[in-house]
């Protein structure tokens, strides 16, 4: 069997490659899309990287024999650079698109209305993502009337199955169009607890009362009314930590220098990509979690610092929220938290870190990864004879 995935330059395949040798080992080769050779993120050795050219961004990269010899293929993530590879794919060959979150969440909504008042006043300013957003805008309707892009929506109608991040966002993605098809739902996630996430730190806690803000320089973070709230109540002498290695770099330009002019010295701007084991040493500070997204966005990070035993705040909007709360897990709202500022210095007990621990551990373990991974592999091979996507229409 051969499998074949497909993904841009991230971090995270690295982790999704891990897991898909340890259930099918040698049977896996990764092509990566990017505009360069020098792959910043990715850290595993590739089988491919497909150049990527402005006038190519919305159409198929690689000739439909390229693929002729793959038993299934998995995108990882499915936005407007990779989807387009599904239309030179065999249509008896089975794909699986493995969301991501920032590759859906423009079809449940505006992404306009995932930002906070005083966070779309920053992003007003943020001129960076204006430009790249009005000329996106205006080279795809240049590109569909040239003939040269395929519809995003007919790319998903073609395929097989569907991971969301969490189960509960994947009714949100098929009750958001009148699809004529939409592709199965199955359960991935990315990375595993033992090969990944708390790798080295297996049973450690937190160990400072530290505050981390947000998981990248995004604007659904909604930075700036977590600051304002924590200068608002008088949060000071305190760290606060905001990553912001990735995503777009002006917004994260813009936040660190707010960090600085609130916190001084007690804030602690993480610009620069680490390797996740020094990610976890500087983060493991945090006794308290903040973030502030309306989406479904850092559940690793979430995940991680569940793990170590730190209270953590979610908007109630955001889907990841319930999702916890129906797996058994003790979170906090950001809401509670507005009400009642003493919760950032009321940590969990010790009975409720054990509880957090064995919950977070067990659904994100090596072993659940494995068998999600074979059941995923197992169900798309099931449709290799069948047409690419079940008919399910809109609910």
């Amino acid at each position: 069997m051969k499998i074949l995935h497909i993904a841009s330059d991230d971090k995270f395949i690295d982790h999704a490659y891990t897991v898909f040798e340890r259930a099918y080992p040698s049977e896996n080769e990764v092509w990566v899309l990017s505009k360069s050779s020098d792959l910043k993120f990715v850290k595993l050795n590739v089988d491919k990287i497909i150049p990527l050219s402005l006038i190519k961004r919305w159409a198929p990269k690689v000739y439909k024999e390229c693929y002729q010899n793959y038993d299934l293929v998995v995108f990882h993530s499915f936005g407007e650079v990779i989807s387009p590879e599904i239309f030179n794919i065999p249509k008896n060959i089975p794909t699986v698109w493995l969301g991501w979150g920032y590759d859906y969440y423009d079809l449940i909504g505006n992404p306009g209305d995932l930002l906070l008042p005083e966070t779309k006043k920053v992003a007003v300013q943020s001129y960076k993502a204006l430009i790249r957003s009005t000329i996106g805008k205006a080279l795809r309707v240049a590109f569909k009337l040239a003939g040269i892009s395929k519809s995003r929506k007919k790319a998903i109608e073609r395929l097989s199955l569907f991971s969301p991040v969490l189960p509960n966002e994947y009714d949100m993605v098929l009750r958001s169009r009148n699809w004529k098809s939409f592709p199965e739902h199955t359960s991935w996630n990315y990375g595993t607890m033992e090969d990944h996430l708390i790798k080295g730190f297996e049973g450690e806690q937190v160990d400072g009362n530290a505050i981390l803000v947000g998981n990248s320089a995004s604007l659904t973070c909604n930075h700036k009314e977590t600051f304002d709230f924590l200068v608002k109540t008088g949060v000071e002498n305190r760290k606060v930590i905001a990553p912001l290695s990735y995503g777009d770099t002006v917004y994260g330009e813009k936040i660190a220098a707010l960090g600085k002019k609130y916190f001084g010295l007690d804030f602690n701007p993480l610009k620069d990509f680490m390797p996740i084991q020094d990610y976890v040493a500087t983060i493991k500070q945090c006794g308290y979690v903040i973030m502030n997204h309306k989406r479904q966005q850092a559940v690793g990070n979430i995940v991680i610092m569940l793990y170590l035993g730190a209270r953590v705040f979610l908007r109630e909007e955001n889907p990841t929220f319930p999702f916890l709360k129906d797996l058994g897990v003790v979170i906090s709202s950001v809401q509670e938290l507005e009400k009642d500022i003493s919760l950032l210095d009321t940590p969990l007990s010790i009975e409720e870190k054990e509880r957090n621990k064995r919950l977070v551990s067990d659904y994100w373990s090596r072993e659940s990864g494995i068998a999600r991974t074979k059941a995923l592999v197992d169900r798309a091979l099931s449709l290799a004879n069948k047409s690419s996507c079940k008919p399910r229409g809109n609910v």
